[in-house]
């Protein structure tokens, strides 16, 4: 069976986006955050245009540049033509006229994916024309291009059920961000003014539409350098030792509960907020009570640690949220 006409776009999509998170992921590469940006871009708009056609019943001409022909007296004659370039192949629209077809229905693409990708040209402009030799700016680019793939994951999901989670779908800060450097940077670069005016973009763009963790679509996602005993309570095998010299760690109760961040109020409310149809009715407390068995939505404490007949309470992972979209509807 012939495959739709979409998917050579969904997968010339994923190969353009797996080319910008390998090379900005290089260690020594000097023209990182600017090839990702232009190579973001061209994957997004790959999959605007594979979302369009697969709308459209797998028609190209609704991704085409289409305009009446003339008629031998120079009228316009109704009938629409697709516009030819140089090569003498049908034009196609570009990124803004994708974005501009996607926010309307039946697909209603959610309006921080639409920005971030924007923040993403605006980037890519400036790089084409000045230089981007800029310790912040390189900061705000990682956060803004772990938001792009984290929309494109949760996007490309969703519209056409591809599963990328064989690819380690991440970017790497290469290094750590201090106050300092961040200060220096804007003294020392020969494109201060160029540069300033984007961050401020950036940061316009990021107040009109703040940027929520547990969302699924953001316009970027804050990084933040930190010294800890783990980044994760879940990924750390920690073995128990009476060797003296063995390293020491003290593990707090507030530690683990960290990625648990909500009780049954707070999940109550966010449900609510999250969701068209939600009430606490029977039904939701069938379904988090399912996912309770599972630690890596629930754990429970007790509120006297050190008193194992104390109350307990019931505290939940974000993640828990991706569950109940399986039966509720988002707003």
């Amino acid at each position: 069976m012939k495959p739709p006409r979409y998917k050579t776009f969904v997968d010339k999509s994923i190969g353009a986006a797996l080319s910008a998170i390998e090379i900005y992921n290089k260690p020594d590469f000097k023209y990182r955050e600017e090839t990702f940006a232009i190579l973001m871009i061209n994957s997004w708009e790959l999959l605007l245009k594979a979302k369009i056609i697969k709308e459209n019943k797998s028609d190209l001409k609704s991704i085409y540049i289409l305009t009446n022909k003339i008629g031998k007296k120079g009228n316009k004659l109704p009938t629409l033509t697709p516009d030819i370039n140089r090569s003498n192949n049908p034009k196609t629209i570009g990124l803004s006229k994708c974005l501009s077809i996607c926010e309307q229905p039946p697909i209603s693409l959610n309006p921080a994916v639409k920005e971030n990708i924007f923040v993403l040209m605006e980037i890519r402009d400036t790089a084409i024309h000045f230089q981007h030799d800029d310790l912040y700016l390189n900061k705000k680019v990682f956060e803004i291009g772990t938001a792009s793939l984290r929309n494109y994951l949760t996007l490309i999901t969703g519209w056409f059920n591809y599963d990328l989670s064989v690819y380690n779908f991440f970017l790497m800060p290469i290094t750590f961000f201090h106050e300092f450097e961040t200060i220096k940077s804007f003294s020392t670069n020969n494109n201060k003014d160029q540069i300033e005016n984007l961050l401020k973009y950036i940061s316009s763009k990021e107040k009109e539409i703040p940027s929520v963790e547990t969302n699924d679509f953001n316009i970027s996602l804050r990084l933040e350098t930190k010294f800890v005993k783990s980044t994760s309570t879940d990924s750390l095998l920690v073995h128990y030792s009476t060797d003296p010299d063995a390293l020491k760690i003290n593990v707090q109760e507030e530690d683990a509960l960290k990625n648990y961040p909500l009780d049954y109020d707070k999940l109550t409310e966010a449900l609510r907020k999250r969701y068209s149809n939600f009430k606490a009715t029977q039904q939701y407390h069938t379904i988090r009570k399912g996912l309770m068995k599972t630690k890596k939505y629930c754990k429970t404490r007790h509120l006297d640690p050190n008193n194992l007949k104390s109350p307990k309470k019931d505290w939940f992972n974000s993640e828990v949220l991706k569950e109940f979209d399986k039966h509720y509807t988002k707003i």
